[in-house]
């Protein structure tokens, strides 16, 4: 694995924040000391096959859970808003550039924008898949997005309801309090922002 990849594996699990340039120097030393700490690794800071190999199992299959940090409790409120939210996690409003350019969050979903998503699944009572969320400026140049996209700032997003037409779904988008904007995009899919 080439220090570059190392990086921008260790951007998208949200432990190395510094320019990706190839270059293994103190800032991706400590980020893979991070790492290593959060698997449950020998915290040295050389990326060996030990933890490469945990970098793709994290990347894939998420990171292990601490001992303890749950025991047993099934309840784990963040004391965010996101507890009042039941049927979307932060993880489906992240960008899609899926950690080549930024570590998934470069602007957080707002508030307002998954709470809207929250009056559409419970109006429908179908699944809501959300094909963009947040964005980072290079992923929404690539994607074709306009510049001034608000899927910039976390406050739009572009999704689908099983079983439901895009006009429907827009219909009913429009009514909702604190929708500014809101367009079919075919094919079932409407984009929304707030």
């Amino acid at each position: 694995m080439t220090v570059k990849q190392i990086q921008h594996l260790l951007a998208y699990l949200g432990c190395y924040t510094m320019a990706v340039d190839g270059i293994f120097g103190p800032g991706t030393r400590a980020a893979v000391t991070k790492f290593q700490e959060n698997f449950g690794l020998d915290a040295d800071g050389a990326a060996g096959e030990a933890t490469q190999k945990a970098l793709r199992h994290a990347v894939a299959y998420g990171m292990p859970e601490k001992a303890g940090a749950n025991d047993g409790q099934e309840d784990q409120n963040t004391g965010t808003f996101w507890d009042e939210i039941g049927n979307f996690s932060r993880e489906e409003f992240r960008c899609g550039c899926k950690g080549v350019y930024c570590n998934g969050f470069p602007a957080e979903p707002a508030e307002a924008l998954v709470r809207a998503a929250q009056q559409v699944r419970d109006h429908f009572g179908a699944p809501v898949t959300v094909s963009s969320g947040v964005r980072c400026p290079r992923h929404n140049t690539a994607v074709k997005g306009v510049p001034t996209s608000r899927h910039l700032r976390g406050r739009a997003m572009d999704f689908s309801v099983r079983g439901q037409s895009d006009a429907a779904v827009l219909a009913y988008v429009k009514t909702l309090a604190g929708v500014n904007y809101a367009y079919s995009m075919g094919g079932g899919w409407v984009h929304m922002d707030v």
